[in-house]
């Protein structure tokens, strides 16, 4: 590994965390809103009260802890949103209230607040509500386009079943608007190419060759997991081959636990869930070795 040295001043990229976090919250909005439009009001109240909990929970830790404000940083605002979007538009508002408080109290800031994270806290609350109230929680059915064209799943609109009955989770109205918004962070450098290429390749490669429905394993929720949850600097490996790694098996357990539950919905967020625990071994055994010990 070559390392340039020179004298100061140093050129600066101009690429803070606060400007990633709101390029995610940006897209997170557009889904949001999309999922407004599809399911209405009660989609709109779940989002709000998400991002409020989470907003005032941060503030209220921060401030006990005598701690720096730091919700402009967008962090808590993106955490908020997330869990609102994993959530189906039926769920009680109280549940993704006391989610969001869940996710920032116990899995941000009980780590060590923003970049200490084990777990992703939008999915670790996820996890929580879905295994503590999960009668409530429960998406009523798959969506799917069964043979409609694939460019009609593309654009969110796969299955009749989403608007007129409000099934599916709000994160599934379009995956048009997370490839877009995804692609748009590589070209920008906010997020590597690394992980949201070999996960989309080995989930599809391995579909594939299990003879799956595409129509059922490439959804809204797959490309929410590639480009917003599975790219979470905190819970994904630094090193380059580290992220290849990590990609992979990411889409490796996608397809595992899809095929054994036939929800490929639910297993992009456990998938992601179960890479963030080894994250750091991966990490760790793909680091650069120290030039002392190469010589050894």
């Amino acid at each position: 590994m070559k390392l340039s040295v020179s004298n100061p001043p140093h050129i600066k990229q101009g690429v803070t965390v606060k400007t990633i976090m709101w390029s995610k919250i940006a897209i997170l909005v557009a889904v949001g809103l999309m999922a407004v439009f599809v399911f209405g009001l009660s989609a709109l109240a779940m989002i709000l009260v998400s991002t409020i909990s989470a907003v005032l929970t941060e503030a209220g830790i921060q401030k006990m802890t005598k701690q720096e404000l730091t919700i402009k940083d967008g962090d808590a605002v993106s955490i908020g949103i997330l869990i609102a979007l994993l959530l189906p538009s039926t769920v009680p508002l109280w549940i993704p209230a006391i989610g969001a408080f869940f996710g920032v109290a116990l899995v941000k800031h009980a780590f060590g607040g923003l970049g200490s994270t084990l777990f992703n806290p939008a999915i670790a609350a996820w996890v929580f509500m879905n295994m503590s109230w999960g009668a409530l929680t429960k998406v009523s059915s798959v969506s799917h386009i069964g043979s409609a064209s694939y460019n009609i799943l593309f654009l969110g609109k796969y299955s009749d079943i989403i608007f007129e009955s409000g099934a599916g989770m709000l994160a599934e109205v379009s995956s048009f608007i997370l490839v877009i918004g995804g692609l748009y962070l590589i070209y920008k450098k906010y997020i590597d190419w690394r992980i949201p290429s070999s996960f989309v390749v080995t989930t599809v490669v391995m579909a594939l060759l299990l003879g799956e429905d595409l129509s059922y394993v490439i959804t809204g929720m797959l490309f929410l997991g590639v480009f917003i949850l599975a790219t979470e600097t905190a819970t994904s490996p630094i090193t380059k081959n580290g992220r290849f790694i990590y990609g992979l098996l990411c889409g490796v357990l996608t397809i595992m636990y899809g095929f054994i539950s036939s929800n490929y919905v639910i297993a992009v967020l456990y998938a992601v869930f179960f890479a963030n625990a080894v994250a750091p071994f991966i990490e760790k055994n793909t680091s650069p070795k120290p030039v002392d010990e190469v010589a050894l």
